[in-house]
């Protein structure tokens, strides 16, 4: 007799992460996309400004995990509108956390390196956040609503992910990309530094979380190294075979942004990288192996 897979319910199913988790999990799960788009076997109607939209998903999923990837991720649109922002970005937090601590679904939530204030870098688990600006300042309630109403859920703050688009909207690297293709100039900023994620590695890094039921708490998963936007541009220029000379240094304090920008929110990924035995990749590894599936 064939046994039914657990349930797993995955919000922002059509966005940049969840285009990538679907379809790894499927199989070991039963997994229910859930998001505003999401079409096909499986596909869940969810809209996190909508309280009754995310009762009705995770009462027709009935998950044994929820992987809470949806979000308003952009800061600027965050802070034009912060009432949103509020609404999906951190009541439907607690509005899933609360249902996962209510059922003993396990939850895993996606936050961001935005929520430390950039003036040190390298933060590790043990830093206290200080975010500024209503997007950094709601993943961190989020934060705190899954950690206190869904006991045993995991955190996973990420950085700036890259990664092919898969139809989702594209990020830093793909219109960096499509402008070098077409041999236009690209300016980078010298003066602000991330720990880019590479988005392809975070399916064997979610495989390893839910893996291990014991691993709870906030985790950091970034690259391996610490670069400014004008290095991690210049890498992906010279791996990928453009020309070089097209990357044009700038810088973020002479660009105006709706919302504050951290100079350098670089992650320490060491407690989790040796948590589930996987080792975060620097920019050049992530960069090749992301040549090889372009």
């Amino acid at each position: 007799m064939t046994k039914t897979p657990p349930a797993l319910l995955l919000t922002g199913a059509t966005g940049y992460i969840g285009r990538r988790l679907a379809p790894a999990f499927q199989g070991a799960w039963k997994v229910f996309r859930a998001s505003r788009t999401a079409a096909g076997e499986g596909a869940l109607d969810l809209d996190l400004g909508e309280p009754d939209t995310i009762r009705r998903a995770f009462d027709a999923a009935a998950p044994a995990v929820v992987i809470h990837a949806g979000a308003e991720s952009d800061p600027d649109a965050c802070e034009k509108d912060p009432e949103r922002a509020r609404r999906v970005n951190v009541d439907a937090v607690k509005a899933l956390a609360a249902l996962c601590g209510a059922s003993g679904a396990r939850l895993i939530y996606f936050s961001t390196d935005l929520v430390f204030d950039g003036e040190r870098g390298w933060y590790s688990e043990n830093d206290a956040p200080s975010p500024s600006g209503v997007y950094a300042r709601g993943k961190l309630a989020g934060e705190e609503a899954a950690l206190v109403r869904a006991p045993g859920a995991v955190v996973l703050r990420i950085s700036t992910a890259y990664g092919r688009p898969l139809g989702g909207r594209p990020g830093f690297i793909d219109r960096l990309r499509e402008k070098l293709f077409r041999g236009e100039p690209v300016s980078a900023f010298t003066d602000q530094w991330r720990t880019s994620t590479a988005a392809d590695q975070l399916p064997e890094v979610l495989s390893r979380l839910l893996a291990d039921p014991d691993l709870a708490g906030v985790f950091h998963w970034g690259g391996a190294e610490r670069a400014t936007r004008y290095e991690t541009a210049m890498t992906f220029a010279r791996v990928m075979g453009f020309d070089e000379r097209l990357v044009h240094p700038s810088r973020a304090v002479d660009a105006k942004f709706a919302s504050p920008r951290p100079r350098d929110s670089s992650l320490d990924s060491s407690r989790l990288a040796a948590a589930i035995g996987v080792a975060p990749l620097t920019n050049e590894v992530g960069f090749k192996a992301l040549r090889g599936a372009w």
